[in-house]
């Protein structure tokens, strides 16, 4: 019982960094701008849901890049991940460039921690960090 709650702590600390970044307050900040200039450059695709940025660092010249996750839902209720490599100011409050990315980041991160949890006997689909997408965005 005491390794199973030890693992899911791993667990929920490696879905916790992946779905954050920089310090409380300045990064939370940087991804609510993030999500607005993201959503902003989607809108013409209908069914957007900006879920987060992973893959964060500074760049020179007060830029800032990350790896975006977000999900389009199709015309069928199936949400399909997208992820896009974009470059903005310091603040994220503009994005200077970016690329489509041919990746899945938040399923392979799901699929790697069902993996890991199996290994130990304990079987959980990604569904932990499904959850946890959706209490981060209860709690902006």
């Amino acid at each position: 019982m005491k390794s199973k709650i030890t693992i899911l702590a791993i667990a929920f600390l490696m879905a916790s960094i992946l779905l954050s970044s920089c310090s409380t307050g300045k990064g939370d900040l940087k991804d609510r701008n993030l999500e607005q200039a993201t959503l902003s450059r989607l809108d013409s695709i209908p069914n957007v849901e900006y879920i987060g940025k992973s893959d964060v660092r500074a760049l020179d010249d007060n830029r800032f890049q990350a790896v975006i996750i977000y999900y389009v839902t199709d015309s069928t209720g199936n949400k399909v991940e997208h992820n896009a490599r974009v470059t903005t100011n310091d603040d994220c409050s503009e994005v200077y460039t970016w690329e489509e990315l041919d990746s899945n980041v938040l399923g392979d991160t799901k699929q790697m921690i069902s993996d890991k949890l199996e290994e130990k006997g304990i079987d959980m689909d990604g569904s932990m960090i499904d959850a946890l997408i959706e209490l981060k965005k209860r709690l902006k």
